[in-house]
Order: structure tokens, then sequence, then C-alpha cells
């Protein structure tokens, strides 16, 4: 039996990506093998969800936790305490630097994993030299897509040994419907039997493509089915989206439907035609698609799925499972669109078909526990 500490800032029941990330795989961990060192973002929240844990969660007092004397002197004393035979920080950067630390309090293996933001980190130079003596004190750094690995391989140092461990998908939760659950999801969220729709599921920001989307609106051949573009999500760009729909002429085929709750997302890809993220890459590098596990998650549904080519994001599209298109590109978008219309229903659900099929056998829940566990 291998004790685990997972040491981290990102910890529920504060919502996020990451949290989303170690919750699910804490799930296919035993119970008595995991530790959890957290931060506090909210006492009496943290407090009634540690309540409800199958394991045991130390919450250090402060809403962030720093790799200072303070923090690795407590961390010293829980592997102790609980006789820790591996740590794994959560995020690499920065709690990461805390490694050495953790072998000298008797720790024989340090887990670092990192999520996109250390491209950030890579390009800068006193931050890739952090990042470098967090390569010495891991054992194994895990990475979330061939891209990211690709651009912080080299900051991490030589010899460090990686590993691929990105986020996975629950398939029972995500999967496609029968036909008559599919009509009666459409008649509740309004949409017309006749109408092809297409949904993005993200936040509104530009890297995202939503833009991209609505401008190639006007180019998307309707047919004989009219073509609704349902934009699920909140952010900063969403005014700039309405009068960007509004300008094109096309604001009566976008649907604005805000931030959904989980459930109702699942709905939104089980009742959709196409999933569409045309995610671009900006900021000079800085600004990418780690991976974009939405994109799975369609998947997941039965749903064909078109993707930007920004960062991983073409890593989670399986040949003939869907496309992948210039972000960029108004022109490659609208004309990618219109091909999966073309091709008819048939042709689409054996896309939407070989989709699924990948995740269950690549990205299921079970096969990403089954590769931490060997990790650990």
């Amino acid at each position: 039996m291998t004790r685990m500490l997972l040491v981290t800032n990102d910890f529920p029941p504060t919502l996020g990506g990451i949290q989303s990330y170690i919750r699910d795989y804490l799930d296919e961990l035993l119970p008595q093998d995991v530790v959890v060192f957290a931060s506090t973002q909210d006492d009496a929240a943290a407090a009634a969800y540690d309540e409800s844990l199958p394991y045991t969660v130390y919450r250090w007092p402060h809403k962030i936790m720093l790799p200072t004397p303070a923090t690795a002197r407590r961390m010293a004393e829980i592997i102790e305490k609980e006789r820790i035979d591996t740590v794994w920080f959560g995020a690499a950067a920065p709690l990461g630097l805390l490694g050495k630390r953790a072998k000298k309090a008797g720790a024989h293996r340090v887990i670092a994993s990192t999520h996109g933001h250390e491209v950030g980190w890579a390009m800068l130079p006193i931050a890739r030299q952090l990042l470098r003596r967090i390569g010495r004190s891991s054992d194994v750094v895990t990475y979330i897509s061939e891209f990211t690995l690709s651009r912080i391989r080299g900051a991490f140092g030589p010899g460090v040994e990686f590993a691929h461990l990105p986020s996975g998908v629950d398939v029972e939760r995500f999967h496609p419907v029968e036909s008559d659950v599919r009509r009666s999801i459409r008649e509740e969220l309004g949409w017309d039997k006749e109408e092809f729709v297409i949904a993005c599921i993200s936040r509104l920001v530009p890297r995202k493509g939503q833009d991209r989307l609505i401008e190639a609106l006007s180019e998307i051949d309707q047919g004989d089915k009219p073509v609704r573009l349902v934009l699920v999500g909140g952010g900063p760009y969403e005014t700039k989206l309405v009068e960007l729909a509004e300008k094109h002429g096309v604001a009566d085929r976008v649907a604005f439907m805000g931030r959904v709750s989980e459930d109702r997302m699942v709905e939104i890809l089980q009742a959709c035609d196409l999933f569409a993220m045309p995610c671009r890459t900006r900021g000079r590098g800085l600004d990418v698609e780690g991976l974009g596990i939405v994109f799975l998650e369609a998947q997941a549904c039965g749903v064909p799925v078109i993707a930007g080519d920004s960062g991983g994001a073409p890593e989670t599209i399986v040949p003939g499972g869907g496309l992948v298109v210039d972000g960029n590109n108004v022109v490659a978008v609208a004309r990618a669109v219109n091909s999966l219309i073309a091709m008819g229903g048939q042709r689409r659900q054996a896309m939407a078909d070989r989709g699924r099929q990948h995740v269950k056998e690549q990205w299921s829940w079970e096969i990403m526990g089954q590769r931490l566990r060997a990790l650990l």
C-alpha cells in the first residue's frame, strides 16, 4: 500500500478546471491511501466539504499556499504523522519547489503535475529557473498534452521523467441518448426539430473562437434546415459577441445561454448536432489551448466535433471522428461546418460513433486512474 499526500492550492469546494481534475483523480484511488494538504478559500465551505470526504484533509488556514518555510514545516509534519510514501503536487508551479523538503521529511517519491500555465513560466528566465529546480526534485512530471510537453520539456532540465496524465471523461455521464430523449431535450431548450444546432460551450473570451463561429454563420449553407448557433458560458467578450452578431446580420440565429449547470451542459451536448470551438493561439503563444476537455466530453456524447488548431486541442480528435481547422480563418471554419452538414445524418453519426469509441478506449477515468496508480 502506497500512502500519498496531495499538496495543492486547487481543491474543492472551490470551482475550477484543476480542482475538478484533482477531485476526479482522487475518486480513482483508495480513500485509505489518500491524504490532502490544501489551502482554504472559505472556512465554512471547506469544513463542510471536507466532512463529506472519505479521506483525511489538512487545511492551510490561508487562501493560498506558497513554498515558504512555514508551509514546508507543516507539510513535513503531515508526511511524518501520516507515514507518507509519495507526495503529489497537484500543480507543479510553484508548490513543486517543496519537493526536496518532502523527501527530507520521509517521502520516497515526488510527482508534480503541469496543466498548461507552465508554458508561460517556461518563456520567462526567472520562472524557467524555478521550473528547473522543480524538475530536479521530482521523480515524475506529468503533462496534459504533447503540445504542452513540447513547450515545457526543456525548462525542467535534463533527466526528468515525464508522464501523460490529462483529464479523463466520465463516459457514464457523458453519453448519447435515444432519439425520443434527445427530442424532448431539444423541445425543452426551445430548439426546433428541423434546426441544425451548433453548440459551443466555453468561457466567452477571444481565444475560444466564438467570434469566428458568428462571422462564419453568414457563409454556412442552411439548405433545408435553418442553422442555429448556441453559445454557452459567460465572460468578458459577451458584449462584443452580441454586437458582432448584429453587425453580421445573424443575431436571430445566435443564442446566448450564459452559464448553465453541469447537468444542463450534458443535455446540450446530447441534443446538439455539432460541437464547434475553433480555438486559436494568441498573445505570442502565451494564450493557448492546453488541451480542451470539452471536445472529449462532446465526443463521449456522440456528437461530431470541430476543434481549432491551438495547442493540444487537435490531440483530442481521433482521425475520422472530427475536424481540425485554422481558428483564425473564418472561411475554413465555415467550410468545415458546411462539409459536416452536407455529409448527411448517417455519415455524421458514423463520425460521432468513432469519436465516442476513441474517448471510451483512451480517455475514460478508469484508464486515467490506472495511469495515476502506476505513477504513485
